[in-house]
């Protein structure tokens, strides 16, 4: 493959995770799709686990959960909502939703659960020591990046407590918690890439970098519009949760598609830098963007 000049190595790798992001999520459409045509309608996305969809559904969250992590938000705040939304994707994967007539095992959703947390704990303690290196060199932490650090050592510790104290608990529960950890975030990530997100939020002082400031507040809206609507009609329609569920990975991939777009003008984020810190521009600059855009 030729490489473009202006396109660097890690432009490049940055590019294709977003991608990938969007190929994970066709992958899980396309098999769900072929498993209804096959067998019927399910109640849930999450449903699909005990049918033939079921390894297509696993590894689609486990890997959606690595993307989320890795990619760097646009602010610290940003950041935050997708470490949360990434850590708790593979969680629902490994822990089944209950459904009538189907017995959880235990023993299986206990070693996944593990290995899951256990990794997971390793990794932290990673961030910890590079969060403790840059202050042994007086370089102070955003509020947001203290958030992310606490919030994810606590999901963590209520995960392991919780596993540890009871397994057939955390066998019916842990699934719809963790769902709900991962679909909430990617609502802050959509209201946080606002205009009203970046100055409000997480406080970028500066104009918005974003362009396309009203279609994210339809996304957002239409996030919203989709809870209300399942709280409706969930007493009323089988397949409310199935429903909701569609329609929130729907918004969630047009939303990113336009950030995908959004991201790529690299002169109006050197406007926008200079602007919020002309002193720290080129740093912020070298430290996230200009290794991440065109």
């Amino acid at each position: 493959m030729e490489h473009n000049r202006d396109t660097n190595t890690e432009v490049t790798t940055y590019r294709y995770l977003r991608s990938c992001l969007l190929a994970l999520l066709l992958a899980l459409t396309v098999s769900v799709v072929v498993e209804t045509v096959r067998g019927g309608w399910q109640t849930s996305i999450s449903a699909y686990y005990y049918t033939p969809a079921g390894p297509v559904f696993i590894g689609v969250l486990s890997s959606v959960g690595v993307c989320l992590v890795a990619l760097h938000g646009y602010t610290d705040a940003e950041n935050v909502c997708l470490n949360l939304a990434g850590i708790s994707a593979p969680m629902v994967a490994f822990v089944p939703t209950p459904e009538q007539g189907r017995t959880p095992d235990v023993a299986a959703i206990t070693n996944n659960a593990t290995t899951y947390l256990a990794v997971l704990g390793v990794g932290y303690l990673v961030v910890l020591g590079y969060a403790w290196r840059r202050l042994r060199r007086h370089e102070p932490l955003s509020v947001w990046s203290v958030i992310g650090l606490v919030s994810v050592g606590l999901a963590w510790l209520i995960g392991a407590v919780w596993l540890a104290a009871d397994r057939a608990a955390f066998a019916a529960h842990a699934h719809m918690l963790a769902a709900a950890f991962t679909f909430l975030p990617f609502a802050g990530v959509v209201a946080l890439n606002t205009d009203w997100g970046v100055r409000v939020l997480a406080r970028r002082a500066g104009p918005s970098r974003t362009r396309f400031d009203r279609a994210y507040w339809v996304v957002l809206i239409g996030m919203g519009c989709a809870a209300v609507g399942f709280a409706v009609v969930r007493a009323s329609w089988d397949y409310a949760m199935l429903g909701v569920e569609i329609a929130l990975l729907a918004l969630f991939a047009a939303f990113w598609i336009l950030q995908t777009i959004d991201l790529m003008d690299p002169a109006r984020d050197l406007r926008t830098s200079a602007a919020a810190a002309p002193e720290r521009s080129t740093l912020v600059l070298g430290d996230r963007w200009t290794r991440l855009l065109p």
